[in-house]
């Protein structure tokens, strides 16, 4: 017999396919719920990254503190009006940084600084502390007010920083590496070539009318005494053609750093670095010391140094058509103009020769220099933004705006060698009028470090020609001494300087009296065993010991 589907069987299929239906509904509403949340996941996570990148490449803000600029005619305050700024400007835009800057009247700026560190409140982030000395400012540093850098510079610099300090300026570590080993601040580098790579160190001397010279008929001088008889001829000759027996040297006679001391061999200051012997040396210790006293006093006697100007300077003299021989500068161009009576010319001297057995020294401005001090305070918040602003300012860009401005509009560039073109050759008045100027002349020394990459070409190419081939020839001369010791001496320790202050002031006050009375004669080389004895009590063996210490730690920095 045929068996029939009953209607429970059927029902029961029904339901079973009902139930599978349902239970497919739900698979298929689980996965698009699934999708849906995966979706808004997604949206909500690039939502989330959109407003990090755009957070991301939000400027970063910093305050800067300086003083006002001392150029009266460019003007930090006017700096939107020179295309060098804005310039400079991109570079720190570029890098994402937005600048403010509080800029204190110059006269005001260190009282203001030093009340500022003192609360330590409302801080900037970077301050200018360079009308703070060194103790002072590592003083700030031992209290926290101002960061060490090294760790900072490790752990967010590009690598400008090191490069610069390591590579293009390896002398800045040796002068602003605290005796801890670290460093507090950065600072304004200078350093000046010739044909690119070679040190170019300016040179200072003894400059004599060359105009005079050729209408007396006298010959350039080759030694001291002849030096002593032209100018004296000079004088008794009338030279400036007034009727009086005016014509001088302009000559202070308590320093050691105005050029015939060198001629003598000594240094030039009461300590200073003899780079022959790498040894601290003073004057009032070396060989030609009695005669260099002896032979100035005859331009005394001789009425050739008029003892009205030893502590004036000889400008006023200058512009008075009466200084047959003054100390400056041997490239310098700011001395002709000064005379109005007629077309003066002032010769720059290769050290003469003064004493037999004695070498004679010329003295040098160093092609490389270390100054200001610039921090970061405790009350930054964002230090990678800070070590992003010095990166900046250790730039070559940077360097070139610095110390260069726009090419094509204040320098071009010659066989490799800048030179300076334009207004840029011009006084700061015909620049600030023009509007052409450099970076350095806008914004140096006020809220930015200098950064000075120069070369001696450019300093050259308008000057007479005897003045240049004297300035090449005079510096590859050798032995010098510098015209700046402090230079090459490494920063001293609490103790040391301590020791330092004790003994500068009054030394320093002793030696310029008593060079100055030796010359007049005022005293006499007879009491020259007491005058000795006086120095040592005063600390002259311990400031030399001390400046030997700090020159040799200087040349053991790498």
């Amino acid at each position: 017999m045929k068996k029939s589907i009953s209607k429970v069987t059927i029902l029961i299929i029904i339901i079973n396919l009902m139930v599978m239906s349902f239970l497919s509904a739900c698979t298929i509403n689980t996965a698009k719920k699934e999708s849906s949340d995966a979706t808004e996941k997604k949206t909500a996570n690039e939502t989330a990254t959109k407003d990090l990148t755009t957070k991301s490449k939000e400027p970063m803000k910093l305050k800067i503190l300086g003083p006002s600029g001392a150029n009266k005619f460019v003007k930090f305050e006017e700096r939107e009006e020179y295309p060098v700024w804005h310039e400079t400007e991109k570079l720190f835009k570029a890098a994402n940084l937005e600048l403010e800057f509080e800029i204190v009247p110059r006269e005001q700026y260190q009282v203001v600084l030093q009340t500022l560190m003192a609360s330590a409140s409302d801080l900037p982030d970077i301050a200018n502390l360079t009308a703070l000395n060194n103790t002072t400012a590592l003083n700030l540093a031992k209290q926290g007010i101002i960061l060490e850098l090294n760790s900072l510079i490790d752990k967010y610099s590009n690598g400008n920083i090191k490069r610069m300090y390591k590579e293009v300026f390896p002398f800045a570590p040796k002068l602003i590496t605290a005796p801890d080993g670290k460093m507090y601040w950065f600072s304004s580098l200078h350093l000046k070539t010739y044909k690119v790579t070679e040190p170019a160190p300016v040179n200072l001397t003894m400059l004599i009318r060359k105009d005079w010279l050729e209408k007396l008929g006298l010959s350039v001088p080759t030694t001291a005494e002849e030096y002593f008889n032209v100018l004296k001829e000079m004088r008794d000759r009338d030279a400036n053609g007034n009727g009086k027996a005016d014509e001088i040297l302009a000559y202070n006679l308590g320093l050691f750093n105005y050029a015939i001391p060198q001629w003598f061999g000594l240094g030039t200051g009461i300590t200073a670095i003899d780079f022959e012997t790498n040894k601290v040396v003073s004057p009032w210790y070396q060989p030609g010391i009695k005669e260099y006293f002896k032979y100035m006093r005859r331009f005394v006697e001789a009425g050739i140094i008029d003892v009205d100007l030893i502590t004036k300077g000889g400008g006023d003299a200058v512009a008075q058509n009466r200084v047959a021989s003054i100390y400056t500068y041997g490239i310098i161009q700011t001395l002709e103009p000064l005379v109005k009576q007629e077309k003066a010319e002032y010769l720059p001297l290769m050290p003469l020769k003064a004493v037999d057995g004695i070498t004679p020294a010329t003295q040098v401005e160093p092609p490389n220099l270390v100054w200001q001090k610039y921090a970061i305070t405790k009350a930054c918040k964002n230090p990678q933004a800070a070590i992003a602003f010095f990166d900046v300012v250790y730039s070559d860009e940077y360097a070139t705006l610095c110390q260069w401005g726009i090419e094509g509009v204040t320098y071009k560039e010659e066989n490799g060698v800048k030179l300076l073109i334009g207004a840029a050759t011009k006084s700061w008045e015909e620049q600030a009028n023009k509007r052409e100027t450099l970076g350095k002349t806008v914004y140096g020394d006020i809220v930015f470090p200098r950064v000075q990459l120069d070369n001696i070409e450019r300093e050259l190419v308008n000057i007479p020609k005897y003045k240049a081939d004297y300035q090449l020839e005079a510096m590859k001369y050798k032995p010098y001494y510098s015209n700046f010791n402090d230079n090459f001496l490494a920063m001293p320790t609490d103790e040391q300087l301590e020791e330092k202050t004790k003994i500068i002031n009054n030394l320093t006050t002793y030696s310029s009296e008593l060079a100055t009375k030796l010359i007049l004669g005022q005293a006499s080389l007879d009491n020259w065993d007491k005058y000795m004895k006086e120095l040592k009590e005063l600390g002259l063996d311990k400031l030399i010991q001390i400046d030997q210490e700090l020159y040799d730690r200087y040349c053991s920095i790498k």
